[in-house]
Order: structure tokens, then C-alpha cells, then sequence
């Protein structure tokens, strides 16, 4: 047995012990200690509940030059991370069936260093759709299915909605999750300007604008009455107010990112490829809507999309229409969001919990035995120094993807310490203390 002293676990600052092995066994002020092998002493430290990233890309196997999962399930430990949901489309060959979903967790699962669930997914290149297939992938323990209502991905293509209205009709039970942006909708921006024009940064969000993003939620609401819905990346107030409107109707949920809570069009001619991402990120009204809704907990939960690359030689185009979408968040997102908003903006404890891990695993089905502090869950911790600020070094994240939109910005916390299991896997004196492939597929139900 485990034990963590002086851990603080809620708002009232009031200090707690933990024991546990893999699971948690006591939460209380006094414990015995007879059956303790090992003393943890957080000093007042902040813990919570192994934060969740639910929307992360890390591109294994098939597109390792731009990240693989013991490169990103390292930046994750670093961030605090201790579960990370991986996506279908960006793996070769994509989670589409049960022959490409064992043959991506043959690769990744000697590389892990952190849990990891997976989504799987339903592209275009296969409709029509062999329904057997896809409860095939339910039942093997994949979270949900992501789909695209636009793709540049030649191996992932989108449906069309009369596609998605078939999925969905014949799958009323399982989980859907939406890249919603309207492709006519795109395609009708691209045409409005000049080659030239497309090749310039300050264009870009003009080209995937709100109306996109807001038409294909639309869309996607009037043919899921009866159905669960998560919209991805959520990046404008159009759409957010849609979607909370519709809660009180239809299972649905939405997620967004740092990046859209941090930065507006305005920042992309200067960061060029850091902030380059889709959707893009939008305008001041669309970033202070969407942090309000956090502040009120109207928003799901936070991902990353973390999506990284080689900087060099992924966006570097002088021709920003060329330049690689995808930013490389899992390490900063916890530092970032418990900087800006548990301390600056005093969105309370329990709510950062839910943004951060309770939201996400009672969606996928991972919950209680992940995003809780319950007895008998998975003893999964993210420990925080909240006194202990730093600047982000683009050059010093584990990603492969060297940058950030944050580089050279002042976050007022850091991750002390991430444990998952009961295990330490990282902690920010000595860096990652376990071998790669420690991190377990969590299957959810």
C-alpha cells in the first residue's frame, strides 16, 4: 500500500491522505499506516482526480514523422495527463474495423505510457456501411465513432448528411461524434477569393467561416432526435449556443480547446503556423462566449485536439493555404486551464474537475474507474504546484511537434507529479520513472 499526506482535494483547502495500491482504498485525515510500503507528502499540493484528454491525434502507425504514442503519451504524463482518448482517422490503417483496431493497439501498446482509450470511426470510403462491422468495434471497446461532415483526408473521407442520417437511424444506441463543418458551405468561401488571397494567413479563417461550423451542427441536430451526439472542437458562439440550447432536448455535448479560449483570429498573421488549426480559431465574441460558458458550466469538457508535426517541415510554407493544421496542447492544457481560470478566474475546483476528467469519462463510459476520487477507482492523480509558475518553451515539449501559440507565456502552475494506477509515471524533477508501454487500453461499459 500507498499513501499521499497533505493532499489538498477541494476548494476548502482542508488536507487529506490517500491510500492506495492500484485502486483507491481511504480517503481521510487519519489513516493507519501499518500496511504502507511507501509515503507520498504533497505539502498542501493540489490533487485531482487523472485528468482526461478525450480528442488527441498521435498519429500511430503510419504518420510517426509527425508524432507516435511514446511521444505523445510522454508530453500527456508530462501535462498531467493520465488518459488519453485517441482518434480513428490519422493512423494507418484508420480504426474502421476490428482487423485496423488490433492492428494499431499491436503497435501502440509497447509505446504507452499512459492509459489510453480509442475511438473508432465511419468514413465515407466505406458507405455503404456493413453494420456488423461496426457493432464489431462497439462490442471490442471502442468509445464511440467519429465522423466528418468535411475531410482533407484522402484514407477518411466525409459523409454527406443523407450518409449520416442512415448511420445514425440504423445505430440508434451507440455514441457519434462530429467534425461538424459544412462542406458547401467551405467550398462556396474558397471560391469568393483569389489564390493569392487563399495563400495569406489573415484569409484563413475567412475560408472555414462560423456559418460552416454553425450549418452542420444544425444539420447534424435535426437528424439525431433520437440519438448521442458529441460535437468536436467547438470553435464559435453560433454553434455553442445551438447546441446548449438543444440539451434540453437530445443527448448532445460539445467540447473546445485552449486555443479557442486563448487566441482569435486577430493572432494568426503573427503566430502563423503555431495557431494554424481547423476550425480555426474565430473572433473576440466567439472566445468570450465560449469562456463564459466554461465559467458557467454550460461547455462539456476541454480537449486538445492535440495534432503535432515537424515544424519545419510541416508549416513552413510561405503559401499558408499549404501550411499543416494541428497543434501539439496535451502538455500545457492543465498548467494553461488551472492558470487561467481555477487561479485568475476562480472557477471552482469541482468545475475544473468536471472540465478536465469527470465529464469526459462519464461520456465514454469510463466512469467511475476513471475521473473520480471514489473508493475503488483507478488510483489515477494529477498533482498540481500552484505556486510555482514558468514560461513555456516551445523548444523543451516532449511532442514531436516543437511549438505552441504559448511559447514564451507565463503559466502560474505546474504538474509536480502524475501517478496512474497507483504508479508514479512522471514527476517534474526526474522526468518519466516508467518504461514505455505501461499505459493500459481502458475499455469503457
Amino acid at each position: 500500500m500507498k499513501l499521499i499526506k497533505n493532499a489538498v482535494i477541494s476548494d476548502k483547502q482542508v488536507l487529506v491522505n490517500i491510500l492506495f495500491n492500484d485502486k483507491i482504498r481511504n480517503i481521510g485525515h487519519k489513516i493507519p499506516t501499518t500496511e504502507v510500503d511507501e509515503t507520498i507528502d504533497l505539502e498542501g499540493m493540489l490533487l485531482i482526480p487523472g485528468c482526461i484528454d478525450a480528442h488527441v491525434h498521435f498519429n500511430d502507425p503510419g504518420f510517426n514523422q509527425r508524432e507516435d504514442f511514446l511521444s505523445g503519451s510522454t508530453s500527456a504524463a508530462w501535462g498531467g495527463i493520465t488518459t488519453i482518448v485517441d482518434m480513428p482517422c490519422t493512423s494507418k490503417p484508420p480504426v474502421t474495423n476490428i482487423k485496423n483496431l488490433n492492428t494499431k493497439v499491436e503497435h501502440i501498446d509497447k509505446k504507452a505510457v499512459v492509459d489510453y482509450a480509442l475511438w473508432g470511426g465511419i468514413r465515407g470510403n466505406d458507405i455503404p456501411v456493413n453494420p456488423e462491422i461496426i457493432d464489431n468495434l462497439w462490442n471490442e471497446g471502442v468509445v464511440g465513432f467519429k465522423l466528418y461532415t468535411i475531410s482533407g483526408m484522402s484514407s477518411f473521407t466525409e459523409l454527406s448528411y443523407n450518409q449520416i442520417e442512415a448511420i445514425l437511424t440504423s445505430f440508434p444506441e451507440y455514441l457519434f461524434a462530429f467534425h461538424a463543418e459544412d462542406k458547401d458551405v467551405i467550398s462556396a468561401s474558397l471560391n469568393t477569393y483569389t489564390k493569392e488571397q487563399l495563400s495569406k494567413p489573415e484569409y484563413y479563417v475567412q475560408t472555414r467561416p462560423v456559418e460552416a461550423e454553425f450549418t452542420a451542427v444544425e444539420k447534424i441536430l435535426e437528424l439525431s432526435q433520437k440519438n448521442r451526439i458529441h460535437f468536436v472542437h467547438i470553435s464559435s458562439k453560433k454553434a455553442a449556443q445551438l447546441i446548449i440550447r438543444e440539451k434540453k432536448h437530445q443527448d448532445v455535448t460539445f467540447e473546445t480547446c485552449p486555443h479557442y479560449l486563448d487566441f482569435t483570429a486577430d493572432d494568426i498573421p503573427a503566430l502563423l503556423g503555431r495557431i494554424k488549426t481547423a476550425p480555426p480559431v474565430k473572433f473576440q465574441a466567439d472566445r468570450s462566449y465560449l469562456r463564459d460558458t466554461l465559467a458557467q458550466g454550460t461547455i462539456d469538457y476541454i480537449t486538445t485536439d492535440h495534432a503535432g508535426c515537424n515544424y519545419t517541415r510541416d508549416k513552413l510554407y510561405h503559401d499558408f493555404s499549404r501550411v499543416y493544421n494541428g497543434i501539439p496542447g496535451i502538455e500545457l492544457m492543465i498548467p494553461y486551464l488551472f492558470s487561467e481560470f481555477y487561479l485568475k478566474n476562480k472557477v471552482s475546483l469541482a468545475e475544473m474537475i468536471k472540465l478536465t476528467s469527470e465529464n469526459q469519462a462519464k461520456r465514454l463510459g469510463l466512469y467511475p474507474r476513471k475521473g473520480s476520487l471514489e473508493i475503488g477507482s483507478d488510483a489515477d492523480f494529477t498533482i498540481l504546484d500552484l505556486g510555482n509558475p514558468f514560461t513555456v518553451d516551445e523548444n523543451r515539449l516532449h511532442s514531436k511537434g516543437k511549438y505552441s501559440p504559448w511559447n514564451g507565456k507565463e503559466l502560474n502552475c505546474q504538474v509536480a507529479m502524475t501517478i496512474i494506477r497507483g504508479k508514479t509515471v512522471f514527476e517534474k524533477d526526474t522526468g518519466i520513472l516508467v518504461k514505455s508501454g505501461y499505459g493500459e487500453w481502458v475499455k469503457p461499459r
